[in-house]
């Protein structure tokens, strides 16, 4: 069989997605190929409860937030803390002994968080998460929402939502 690469050559080989992908980088020029990576800027991530997550410190510093709750929504205690207002006057810390001066009722454990992006499978919970969202006055706005279907011939939608303040 011939088959064509893709630039539209013929060719006898089939080419695995590594040898298509790897012929591409190798043709590349240097100005399309990514910038180095800054190894001063770090990306970090945890799998865990966000409740308890949240309420240890995990979300100190952090300017991005993923939540990707079930069905059922977010939890109270991590709604509540997304529904508290940006305090200016807490310091910008990763750590939470940082803000041991602080009663730690008062602590905004989200103060940092400027994007939140929330992932939905359940959207009447969505929807009733991001109406108190944006009705808080954490200063949440809708900057886009965006359904996949991932599952074509069934009714299931993943629902992604931009928030930022």
């Amino acid at each position: 069989r011939t088959r064509k690469n893709y630039k539209g050559k013929k060719s006898d080989k089939e080419l695995s997605i590594k040898d298509l992908m790897d012929s591409m980088m190798s043709e590349a020029s240097d100005e399309s190929k990514p910038p180095p990576v800054d190894p001063s800027e770090k990306v970090t991530y945890m799998q865990a409860s966000a409740a308890a997550a949240i309420l240890k410190g995990q979300a100190l510093g952090a300017n991005v937030l993923i939540v990707d709750p079930p069905r059922k929504g977010l939890d109270e205690p991590v709604l509540q803390q997304l529904c508290q207002p940006y305090n200016p006057n807490q310091m910008y810390a990763e750590k939470p002994n940082a803000l041991s001066h602080m009663a730690r009722h008062t602590v905004n454990w989200v103060n940092d968080v400027r994007t939140l992006i929330y992932v939905s499978c359940g959207f009447d919970a969505l929807a009733r998460d991001c109406d108190q969202l944006l009705s808080s006055n954490a200063g949440w706005k809708l900057e886009s929402a965006t359904g996949y279907v991932l599952f074509p011939g069934s009714n299931h939608v993943e629902t992604v939502v931009v928030l930022r303040r």
